[in-house]
């Protein structure tokens, strides 16, 4: 994290130092003009001849009024070069109209007049150059010169007078300044394209749109509009600059916008972000409507606005997302930076320098390059993500592949065990049948066939109901009778006991909750001490919904509760699971499935199954309804 950001300073030191040697080309020692001087035409109604005799202010060599709709006048002093031409080089190029007032050399205090502008066209222009300007001859000692300002841009001029080949020099190196910067964005602009193409995610669509207009508005800034269309109708170049200028902050302040969701902005920050971009809409809408001006200036004042807003963002975050909050906090602290330090002069609340000139490109490389390396960082973390998000996902599908083997394998061996024990078991039964056994060792041969027996059918049924095999023949089934006769086919009957009302029948298939009725009562006397007492209730009881949205349903349910002996307490966790046993109930024959199916059962008929654990006793509930 700290190499990237100290290449990416590097980088930006070099760019601004750059920028600002190739914008000195005019040094002081280079430029002829020896006095500048201004006024203010409010009304935009003076003529030359009106301003001439007009006391004007001494100026800067950089004039800096910000949004305003006043006129301006700059009275310039020039001293001849070596005998030849100068060029009036006039920066920034965005300036829609710059008239040149010169002295009439065949009419004795008469004056010549010629237009510049990004409202006039590339092959109408005195100069063809990237930047304004015109071809002066001054004379004497010195000559005065007048130009007039009108601009629905901001009042930012910067004219100096050199010699053709200063001024050729100034002109070549802002050619390599733009295509090393070009280049550059060009670069961010593929990356960007790849990298939403691949993710498809939203906030990298929206950069890339946003790359776009920044890509245009640095080639229009800078001068380049009027060389692409040399054929454009007046105005076009202008109105287009216009609306990319406009339409970059937009999409950067959107862009944000969806990068700070995923760090859960506070309400409040989210709230003023969102009115940067309401304004920076209504700005689009001034525009249309044709309030140039009025757009431009609420369009600096929403940039503006986003000094003190960008550091607030930052500590208004509440969650942790890629790249991090500090990365965050890092990029828009120079993100502010650069905007304060650009914006101010722009505004007129500051004086400008030479850096203001291309403060708005060196802004945008300072605000662009900073936000790409946070979706580069970002894109790494996710991809980094997408990485173990994918082993992790192949890894859980190995392992269902497995577990689903298994379970076939275990499945097909059930059927095969069961399929072929039964045959045998019957032979062997019908052979002890006719054997002369009689008394005890009799009863043990009759239990121990009823066991195996038993677990047979349970692993049949088991099979059965996870084929989802098991078809439901629903009718009406007395659990009262159904229970008596359960516990009267039972060899130890003398320890239940069976506590059961008048009771409704149930709409269900009578041979399942056998099944299941007949599991809960088997399991609590093989896992009771020996001679307990088993409780079996049947009672009716309305089962209302979690959520309690819906009705309660009518239905019964059928408790049954023992003391735990010496098998001890189940596993409330695991009493539901397949094959599960207690470690102490492994001594006593058992196949692990009882429970298993009750449960599978009691889903199958839309009813429930729990328990619960209280002094000693464990207890059974299961819950029918009454109608399907």
């Amino acid at each position: 994290m700290k190499a990237i950001f100290a290449r990416l300073a590097i980088l930006l030191a070099l760019l601004v130092s750059g920028a600002a040697l190739a914008r000195e080309g005019g040094a002081p020692a280079q430029d002829h003009i020896v006095g500048r001087a201004v006024l203010e035409d409010p009304e935009g109604t003076l003529s030359i001849e009106d301003v001439t005799g007009r006391a004007f202010a001494p100026a800067g060599p950089i004039l800096a009024r910000g949004y305003t709709p006043s006129t301006h006048w700059l009275r310039l002093t020039v001293r001849p070069g070596d005998g030849g031409p100068l060029v009036l080089r006039i920066r920034p190029t965005y300036l829609d109209r710059v008239e040149l007032y010169e002295p009439d050399a065949n009419a004795p205090g008469g004056w010549k007049r010629d237009v510049t502008g990004d409202r006039t066209p590339f092959l109408e222009r005195d100069l063809p150059s990237v930047a304004l300007g015109f071809t002066i001859w001054p004379t004497g000692p010195e000559t005065t010169y007048y130009l007039r300002l009108s601009t629905s841009s901001t009042s930012l001029l910067h004219a100096e007078a050199l010699l053709p080949q200063v001024a050729a020099l100034a002109d070549l190196q802002i050619h390599v300044d733009e295509i090393f910067i070009l280049g550059l964005l060009l670069c961010i602009l593929l990356w960007t394209a790849s990298d939403f193409l691949a993710r498809r995610d939203p906030v990298v669509g929206c950069f890339a749109i946003n790359q776009l207009f920044f890509i245009s508005y640095n080639v229009l800034i800078m001068g380049y509009g009027a060389l692409i269309f040399p054929h454009a109708a007046p105005g076009f170049v202008d109105r287009l600059t216009s609306v990319v200028i406009i339409a970059t902050p937009l999409f950067s302040i959107l862009t944000n916008r969806l990068l700070l969701r995923q760090f859960d902005l506070h309400p409040i920050a989210r709230w003023m972000l969102d009115t940067l971009l309401a304004l920076a809409v209504v700005a689009l809408g001034l525009l249309a409507a044709g309030a140039a001006q009025q757009a431009l200036a609420l369009n600096a004042y929403v940039v503006m606005l986003i000094v003190p807003l960008l550091p607030v963002l930052a500590l208004s975050t509440r969650r942790e997302a890629p790249p991090g909050r500090r990365t965050l906090g890092i990029v828009y602290t120079i993100q502010a930076l650069s905007l304060l330090f650009t914006m101010l002069p722009l505004l007129g609340l500051l004086p400008a320098t030479t850096w203001n000139l291309d403060a708005n490109i060196i802004h945008g490389l300072l605000s662009d390059l900073p936000l790409f390396v946070l979706l580069a960082l970002r894109s790494r973390e996710a991809r980094r993500t997408g990485i173990e998000v994918q082993m992790n996902l192949d890894l859980t599908r190995r392992e269902l592949e497995l577990q689903r083997r298994q379970f076939d394998m275990q499945n097909r061996f059930m059927a095969m065990l069961t399929h072929e024990l039964r045959t045998p078991l019957s032979v062997i039964r019908l052979a002890v049948g006719t054997a002369k056994i009689e008394g005890e060792p009799r009863r043990l041969i009759d239990s121990a066939f009823g066991n195996m027996a038993g677990i047979i059918d349970r692993c049949s049924l088991a099979d059965r109901m996870e084929q989802q095999r098991l078809d439901v023949v629903r009718e009406p089934v007395d659990i009262e009778a159904l229970l008596r006769a359960i516990v009267t086919a039972n060899t130890q009957s003398g320890r239940v006991t069976l506590s059961a009302g008048p009771l409704p029948s149930v709409d269900s298939d009578e041979q399942l909750v056998a099944v299941a009725l007949h599991n809960l009562v088997d399991n609590a006397l093989k896992y009771s001490p020996e001679g307990s007492t088993v409780e079996v209730t049947a009672l009716i009881e309305e089962n209302a919904p979690p959520d309690g949205r819906a009705a309660a349903t009518p239905g019964i349910r059928v408790a049954v509760e023992n003391s735990c002996g010496r098998t001890g307490v189940p596993d409330p966790a695991r009493l539901f699971e397949k094959f599960h046993r207690g470690p102490q109930a492994r001594t006593t024959s058992g196949s692990g499935l009882g429970l298993y199916i009750v449960q599978g059962i009691t889903d199958l008929l839309g009813g429930s199954v729990s328990y619960q654990f209280s002094e000693g006793r464990a207890r059974f509930s299961l819950w029918l309804p009454c109608s399907a």
